[in-house]
């Protein structure tokens, strides 16, 4: 099994069998936030970049990257329509070869069904009304599309997070859009579907978990956490990961607790959860954040990938009980696919 990587420093290509040592470092993309990977060609690869002082991030040229060599060699496919904008998040349907969509900054949503050689806008999600209301914190105060998630029993259903504006449901690949925000902190980071019901579903946000039980749109603000700023998100038969700071980006560096981050289990389909951790001798707060997890194909059943700020991979097995350091001294990690 090999790993593409995205760093805030570009691409880095691993096999976690040969060691901690890359086997290559791709300049370009020289930034990277958000991978896709195309449903039937494993080596076409998508990778998004974003300008973000907080998380390390500086984009040059241009937002959107492809690869079809599985990460070797990159061109630049950023959409003449989003050229001045970041990419924040991307995503492939798993029934439709050569479709993608990606979500940028000023909350705008693109299609491409040529494998990114040309998109055009999903012009129904300009239109939803209360938009102009949507905004982000830090100057100059623009929203974007953080997540896209498609259902993966109906690939004809896909579901919108942006931070900051709330959750967004299409059950027709993009040609309208419903909100489906009561109840829920707008500022969404993470979406994710349950694996048993396609109405169960979960999201992180600035101010916490939050569980859809009905697809209707209503929201139940999960308690118990010792942590508020939630980012990522893993749904795998039985068990539910995700990860908290104590703060936003900003603080992550800041003091000697950084983030003061810990990672989270339910195996109540996100009624509670119990801390986890990524460190020996319990479950000690980081001070690194964990900005992705990501199932992980050549282990067993629960097993995953955290990937991490301060540059380190960790494979976590057996449910989270045991893990493995498999990459370290990396720059910021926020990324991967898995390469054949």
């Amino acid at each position: 099994m090999r790993l593409c990587v995205g760093t805030s420093k570009g691409i880095v290509i691993l096999d976690p069998a040969r060691g901690r040592v890359p086997l290559m470092v791709v300049a370009e993309p020289c930034s990277v936030w958000c991978m896709a990977q195309d449903c039937e060609n494993p080596n076409l690869l998508y990778a998004g970049s974003v300008h973000d002082s907080h998380m390390g991030n500086a984009r040059s040229r241009g937002a959107l990257a492809r690869s079809t060599d599985g990460g070797r060699i990159w061109s630049d496919i950023t959409p003449g329509m989003a050229r001045d904008e970041d990419v924040w998040a991307i995503a492939t349907p798993g029934d439709r070869p050569g479709e993608v969509f990606i979500g940028t900054s000023h909350a705008r949503i693109l299609k491409s069904e040529q494998g990114g050689q040309n998109f055009r806008e999903c012009t129904a999600f300009l239109k939803l009304a209360g938009r102009d209301r949507w905004s982000f914190p830090p100057p100059p105060h623009i929203p974007h599309v953080r997540s896209i998630t498609f259902d993966p029993r109906n690939s004809s259903t896909f579901y919108v997070g942006v931070e900051e504006g709330g959750v967004f449901r299409s059950r027709d690949r993009g040609e309208t859009f419903e909100p489906l925000n009561h109840g829920i902190y707008a500022d969404i980071h993470s979406i994710e579907i349950d694996t048993e019901d396609p109405n169960r579903i979960y999201a992180t946000t600035g101010r916490g978990f939050y569980c859809s039980e009905s697809g209707d749109g209503s929201w139940r603000h999960v308690n118990g956490f010792s942590r508020s700023y939630t980012v990522p998100l893993l749904v795998q038969p039985g068990a539910i990961y995700t990860a908290a700071a104590a703060g936003p980006p900003p603080t992550w560096s800041m003091g000697s607790v950084g983030a003061d981050a810990l990672m989270f289990r339910s195996h109540d389909r996100g009624r509670s959860f119990e801390p986890l951790t990524l460190t020996e001798g319990g479950a000690s707060p980081m001070r690194a954040m964990v900005m992705r997890l990501r199932r992980d194909p050549a282990g067993g059943d629960g097993d995953f990938l955290a990937l991490l700020t301060d540059g380190s991979i960790v494979r976590m097995n057996e449910g989270g009980r045991n893990l493995q350091l498999i990459a370290d001294r990396l720059p910021p990690v926020y990324d991967l696919v898995v390469l054949p």
